[in-house]
Formats: C-alpha cells, structure tokens, sequence
C-alpha cells in the first residue's frame, strides 16, 4: 500500500506559511483527515476583510492544506 502524506500550511506570528508534513493512515482521504483534525472556530470580533472562520490544528492557525503533490485545498 502506498502510504499517503498531507501537508498542513500554517500562518506564523510573522504572517510567512509553515509548512508541516505528516503521514495519514491508509483508507482515510486528505480531505476526511483534515475535517477530523482541524478545528474550525467563528471569529467574535469579525474585522474588514478576515474571514469569518479560521482553523486551527494543534493550535496553530492552518490556511490549507496539500495532499500528496495535488494543488493547494
């Protein structure tokens, strides 16, 4: 079986994308994964231009991910 690596892009304090790579167990697809591990949290003060919602894995603020090479979700 070929095993199957997610990227998580994080935001750092200084606004430049962290990269984390992680391997998934096999039978569960990129975008599953990414629903059962990253948090979604509504923002309580909603400023000009941020989206209402931001995510958040290991306490980390995530912008996407990428799933084996694929373009950027």
């Amino acid at each position: 079986m070929k095993p199957i690596f997610i990227t998580l892009l994080f935001l750092t304090s200084f606004g430049e994308i962290k990269l984390e790579r992680f391997e998934i167990v096999s039978g569960v697809s990129c975008s599953t994964w990414f629903e059962r591990n990253v948090r979604v949290h509504e923002r309580k003060q909603r400023k000009l231009f941020s989206n209402l919602y931001y995510h958040t894995y290991e306490g980390k603020q995530v912008v996407g991910y990428i799933c084996d090479g694929d373009e950027p979700q």
